[in-house]
């Protein structure tokens, strides 16, 4: 759909805006909105936070956009002997600090709360709408978090957010323009969801075929024989069901205590392979490296093409197949490696089988009745696998290979779609509060109100 724009402009003087319709004002937030931080009662105090009744929000309610719960509650004692005040209903909160992208994200209120002090509550005065400014500063998210220098640690405070220039149509036309763009956001965040559910689906479908692949083969005609683990009833007469370390050659614990630290890396030399590479599966990417010296008495770590290394710590149980011409290097103490038998099991068919549900419902098991939720070469050796004559093992790969690729494909085009959707979202939104689209002609009068 194609918006005209308005008849006439002018130099709005504030760089954010730009050219702005001749008719239109523009003003600083110091003088539309009142604007201070909340507070965090004691937390050593357990009364403060014990059958509270005072909703209170921490950082990361922004992310909701529409904040409709609090994060917790606190008790009207916790309220009185802190700094934390009440918002009211309606009212913006921004985040002046946070992890990752929360810091300068800003959300609406549909409760009355408090806050903590890295968020500052925003009450609109009367010649701005509560919702006209926050598709102005969701607009403007990026420009608020470089005022406090972008993705580094700094925070944002009020002084900062006083100074930010806001347009100002008239409360009329403001109202057309919140209409207009709660409508047709509502209408691209559907289908931004329903290309996610696709990507779930063909998640769980990829996921269905590998498990179903090595563990029931390609044959649906094949005689069947019980495979002796409960909830995966039969698997073919012709395969082995054993545990991995019997097809194992070698395995190797990666170093431990101070054998390794990351004061022994340096700018060049021999590679350290870690949860990155395996997670991702790239093996060219990485930049931890130790000197030759520490390398030739760490070479017992060393990996070589066709390894299996799986990840013990953190991320547990993600599986990679060193490739052929990988750079010389070793292990960290957050990765295991495998030398398996393969004129009985190729590498490539175990990680399929430690990828598939036969083998993530085993590891996720045992890990979890461990004390630190991880994995160990105990637990990884006796889980049980299902083993196919190697040739057959090269077919199902096969077979894998040419179904993976097209959900990849299929899941590519989904995200590819969100994207699409979600630039078009920012620029609609960038476009109306600023008056580049007139959009007075797309909301009828009772949709304004």
């Amino acid at each position: 759909m194609s918006f005209p724009r308005y008849l006439e402009y002018k130099d709005s003087g504030a760089e954010w805006l730009g050219d702005v319709p001749s008719h239109w004002r523009s003003s600083f937030m110091r003088w539309l909105s009142r604007r201070y931080s909340g507070g965090t009662p004691d937390k050593t105090k357990l009364s403060f936070w014990e059958d509270g009744t005072i909703p209170w929000l921490n950082s990361g309610a922004v992310n909701d956009r529409l904040i409709t719960e609090p994060s917790t509650f606190i008790t009207g004692d916790a309220l009185a002997k802190s700094s934390a005040k009440w918002i009211p209903k309606g009212a913006l909160v921004m985040a002046l600090a946070g992890q990752g992208k929360t810091k300068g994200m800003v959300a609406q209120l549909a409760i009355a709360s408090t806050c903590n002090q890295s968020m500052a509550a925003i009450i609109p005065g009367p010649e701005i709408l509560s919702r006209f400014l926050f598709w102005w500063l969701e607009s403007n998210y990026q420009n608020i978090r470089n005022m406090a220098g972008g993705d580094l640690r700094d925070g944002l405070n009020l002084e900062l957010l006083g100074n930010i220039c806001c347009p100002l149509p008239s409360l009329a036309e403001q109202t057309t323009i919140v209409a207009f763009l709660d409508r047709e956001t509502a209408k691209i965040d559907a289908l931004v969801a329903e290309q996610r559910r696709m990507i779930e689906l063909l998640k769980e479908k990829r996921q269905a075929v590998i498990s179903h692949a090595v563990t029931k083969g390609l044959h649906p005609d094949a005689p069947m024989k019980d495979s002796g683990i409960e909830w995966l009833g039969e698997v073919p007469a012709h395969w082995e069901v054993c545990i991995f370390k019997r097809l194992a050659r070698e395995a190797i614990s990666g170093p431990y205590g101070s054998s390794l630290t990351k004061a022994m890396y340096v700018g060049e030399g021999y590679r350290v392979y870690g949860q990155q590479q395996v997670i991702l599966d790239e093996f060219s990417i990485g930049d931890y490296y130790i000197s030759s010296d520490k390398y030739s008495q760490m070479e017992r770590y060393s990996v070589k093409p066709r390894d299996l290394l799986i990840t013990v710590m953190g991320t547990i149980g993600a599986v990679a197949v060193v490739p052929e011409g990988v750079d010389p290097g070793i292990i960290n103490p957050r990765l295991v490696l495998y030398r398996v038998d393969e004129t009985s099991l190729l590498p490539e068919f175990a990680q399929a089988l430690f990828r598939s549900d036969l083998g993530r419902v085993q590891l996720d098991s045992t890990s979890k009745g461990t004390t630190m939720e991880g994995l160990n070469m105990e637990i990884i050796g006796s889980v049980r696998i299902t083993v196919p004559p190697v040739l057959e093992q090269q077919s199902i790969l096969s077979f894998l290979r040419t179904e993976t690729t097209k959900f990849d494909a299929l899941t590519t085009e989904a995200q590819r779609a969100i994207d699409l959707l979600q630039e078009r979202r920012t620029a609609l939104i960038s476009a109306a509060v600023t008056g580049q689209i007139d959009v007075r002609g797309f909301v009828s009068p009772s949709h304004a109100r």
